[in-house]
């Protein structure tokens, strides 16, 4: 962390303090600075809650008075106020801030910067545990060491990325206070008791976050490690707690529960956590989260395999970027599945909802996501490719990589699809409709999700072809055998969601929706047991990996750039469709939108918002990575005293 360095700097100057005070003070100082940073703004915002104060005692005390849950449904008494009734006056705006596109954007960057480096610490911190939990489990003490040292070096940045997750998240805080105070002052009378658990789990975070990094050396084997696994565990089943509780905030705007129809509170606190889009957010956050703490990481390897001019140590984070691509693309596999559960939850909730995210204004914002999601499938085969060429086998599955390709790009051609177009009145009198006759087809969910399931399953069929390239062929029954079933079983899968697709065809649209679950059960089938097969077939081979690290090409690492750029795009492209869903609301059908910016932007003002946010957050990232190699190329060094001859003066190096 950036306040740890300062603090470490300073008392390194002093030989006379203790070096275990100094590290105490080192974290102590900054786990108390920005707890305070988060508990006094809510502290400050929970003294006037949406609720009103006791009556006096009275000789007959009127009944209270009870409402009906907007959601569930169920009888509750009232002990909030209603919503307010918000006007263009109740916003604070300036002149300057107008001039940029209103309250609404500053809030937008600001909220989506902090989600940034909050999904970047978060996911982070679940592969540095994993790694050590690998190195302590691993019988070989080469892989372990590797494991180890991998894992401290990426927690070292996450440290430093906590540090700007922080003040982000404060900046954020205030700014929200200063722009809608009408808004913050309804969600604290609701929240009231979550906003000040929210501080309590921060302090947690930090504090946990600090000692897991600041006891790393002193873990050495044994009880030790094992104690410090699990401060790691406990680091992350914080942040997990953080994760949902700032969801259900997020997807109680969309989908409200536990208040009335006027937007007052109920007593029941679990109904308004426990919204309908809730758990489906966290969901599919969790993995978004992985996949970007990992793709994070490898561009940061990228970076030092590039600079690197030490064999070893470009073979190292060489080595380093595709562990971490590896575990990121585990996660990525989960995002449309979770995608899907999340529409489907959203049709539930409220079916205008859905048709406005997937064909109604939203439609065109969908086709360009998952436009970017396919170019994800192309950009990490052609990096798998690019590691598989450098194999002494590879010549063998060179020929694969071009009808990998074609089938990658058909399946995206499909995805992308619209299921209408945007035509002239002329046109659309002409075609007789806004649904083509032949390409409308290609725009329903029995195309599309057989599509993405078989983009999942090539990326998979060339992970196995680089698992296979780092061992020498064997020509035996057994392995004859196996890539025989191991063919059979990836063509019977394709076959299996190509036929599903077709069902789909004949089947109501309500229907057909539930089609996802048997596909997603393919797949996962295809991976696992092309997972056994494969492994069946390398039994007692031997591994030839040496050429494979350190000698990737550019262009290998150009496309890890590539990837780590398009998912940042893709998460803010995800979270605005998200929040557009309310339309002019802020809490959806309760609290009205009435600034001067309640309106829907364009694509265009929407790509260039997402844009420079990208390019915000990777400027940070490299003033990161920056920091990180100033902070081990440049140690500070004592003084020290050389002796010299009797009778010449001491002199100081």
């Amino acid at each position: 962390m950036i306040f740890s360095s300062i603090v470490e700097f300073s008392s390194s100057r002093d030989a006379a303090m203790p070096t275990r005070n100094n590290r105490l003070q080192a974290f102590l100082f900054p786990t108390v600075f920005l707890s305070l940073l988060f508990i006094v703004p809510t502290l400050t915002i929970a003294e006037t809650p949406g609720r009103p104060a006791p009556a006096r005692s009275s000789l007959r005390s009127p009944p209270p008075e009870r409402a009906q849950d907007v959601y569930f449904q169920t009888e509750g008494i009232v002990l909030g106020e209603p919503a307010p009734k918000t006007r263009s006056t109740d916003y604070t705006s300036f002149i300057a801030l107008s001039r940029m596109g209103g309250n609404r954007v500053v809030v937008w960057a600001l909220a989506q910067q902090h989600l940034y480096f909050g999904g970047l610490v978060f996911g982070v911190l679940f592969w540095v545990t994993l790694l050590e939990l690998m190195g302590a489990l691993s019988k070989k003490k080469a892989a372990a060491r590797q494991y180890d040292r991998l894992a401290y070096e990426i927690l070292r940045l996450t440290m430093l990325a906590f540090s700007f997750t922080a003040i982000l998240g404060g900046i954020f805080l205030f700014a929200l206070l200063a722009l809608y105070p009408t808004v913050m002052k309804y969600l604290a009378g609701v929240f009231q008791p979550f906003f000040l658990v929210y501080g309590l789990l921060f302090l947690g975070l930090t504090a946990a976050a600090s000692l897991y990094y600041a006891t790393w050396r002193r873990a050495g084997a044994g009880l030790s490690k094992r104690l410090h696994i699990g401060l790691g565990v406990i680091a992350n089943l914080i942040g997990t707690a953080i994760l949902l509780l700032t969801n259900s905030w997020i997807s109680f705007m969309t989908s409200p529960s536990g208040v009335d129809a006027q937007g007052r509170f109920l007593g029941n606190y679990w109904n308004v956590l426990r919204n309908p889009l809730w758990i489906p957010t966290s969901v599919h956050r969790f993995f978004v989260h992985l996949l970007f703490g990992a793709i994070v990481i490898a561009v940061y390897a990228a970076y030092h395999a590039l600079i690197s001019r030490d064999p070893k140590e470009r073979a190292q984070y060489d080595r380093m970027g595709f562990i971490t691509l590896f575990m990121g693309t585990l996660g990525f596999f989960t995002l449309p599945f979770g995608g899907y559960w999340l529409v489907r939850e959203t049709y539930g909730y409220r079916a205008q909802m859905g048709i406005t995210q997937l064909g109604g204004l939203l439609a065109w914002l969908g086709v360009l996501l998952v436009i970017l999601v396919g170019a994800l499938f192309i950009g990490i085969n052609y990096y798998l490719w690019q590691r598989i060429d450098l194999a002494p086998g590879a010549s063998r599955y060179r020929p694969q990589f071009k009808y990998i390709l074609l089938v990658l790009t058909i399946c995206l051609i499909t995805y992308a699809t619209p299921h209408t177009l945007v035509m002239t009145p002329l046109e659309l009198k002409l075609m007789g409709g806004a649904q083509h006759p032949v390409v409308g087809n290609w725009g329903v969910e029995s195309a599309k999700q057989p599509a993405v399931n078989i983009m999942i399953v090539c990326t998979f069929w060339s992970l196995l072809l680089f698992w296979k390239s780092l061992y020498r062929r064997r020509e035996n029954f057994i392995h004859s055998l196996s890539e025989t079933a191991l063919a059979a079983v990836f063509a019977a899968g394709v076959a299996n969601l190509i036929g599903v697709g077709i069902y789909g065809y004949f089947i109501p649209a309500n229907v057909r929706i539930g089609l996802s679950v048997p596909m997603v059960m393919t797949t996962l089938s295809i991976a696992l047991f092309g997972f056994l097969l494969t492994a069946a077939s390398l039994s007692g081979a031997k591994r030839t990996d040496a050429p494979v690290w350190g000698g990737l090409s550019v262009r290998g690492y150009y496309a890890l750039f590539f990837i780590a750029v398009t998912v940042t795009w893709v998460m803010g492209l995800g979270g605005y469709r998200r929040s557009a869903l309310r339309l002019h609301w802020h809490v959806n059908e309760i609290l009205r939108d009435s600034s001067p910016w309640a309106f829907t932007p364009p694509v265009g003002f929407v790509g260039m918002v997402l844009t420079v946010n990208t390019l915000l957050f990777w400027g940070a990232v490299c003033l990161i990575f920056w920091l990180a190699k100033s902070k081990t190329a440049h140690p500070i060094q004592e003084r020290t005293r050389t002796l010299l001859p009797e009778g010449t003066p001491e002199v100081n190096r």
